[in-house]
């Protein structure tokens, strides 16, 4: 019990001259790495990665028309820098196939098999209860509260990532050369 109180105090205290902000981030850095980690353990023994298995879900729910690789992208919870790696290894383990248009060959469709969806519903209970149990502690309200905050920051970021025309003389981002 002690140890548990150590480890609490130490994740919660901020250093000297570190803004509350900044702790505050650093603590959700922890906990989003901690709770993707469990789950990353639950999706080991399929050879599946947080990763691939939200691909997997995007596929689903996509139907048999399947979804682009740039469409799969977009969806995804999480930017990840090879796609095309991760598509590979999915299709090896025969949880996607992959087909090139007849109209653009640049396009691939990428749909889920059969197996894909087996898996996919194999999981689904081991996920949900994973998550309860990492949020579980919280109840329905702190869950409620969490989730707006989060949802408050994600707008935030949002907002800052596409930033309104301002006017006036608008300055190039890389100088004519």
């Amino acid at each position: 019990m002690a140890a548990d109180k150590k480890d609490t105090e130490r994740r919660s205290v901020k250093t000297e001259g570190e803004s509350t902000e900044r702790a505050l981030y650093v603590q959700l850095i922890r906990a989003a790495t901690r709770l993707e980690a469990e789950l990353n353990r639950l999706f080991r023994p399929m050879h599946l990665t947080g990763a691939t298995y939200n691909i997997l879900r995007i596929l689903a729910a996509a139907g048999v028309g399947g979804r682009s690789c740039g469409d799969i992208s977009e969806e995804l919870i999480a930017e990840v820098p090879d796609m095309t790696r991760l598509l590979d290894r999915l299709e090896r383990l025969g949880y996607v196939a992959r087909a090139r248009s007849s109209v653009d060959r640049r396009m691939v469709t990428v749909t889920i098999t059969e197996s894909g969806r087996t898996t996919l519903s194999q999981l689904e209970d081991v996920v949900q209860e994973c998550h309860k149990k990492q949020f579980g502690s919280l109840g329905q309200a702190g869950i409620a509260q969490l989730g707006q905050g989060l949802d408050a920051i994600l707008s935030r970021l949002e907002r800052l990532e596409s930033p309104e025309p301002r006017p006036g003389p608008q300055v190039p981002k890389y100088p004519a050369m």
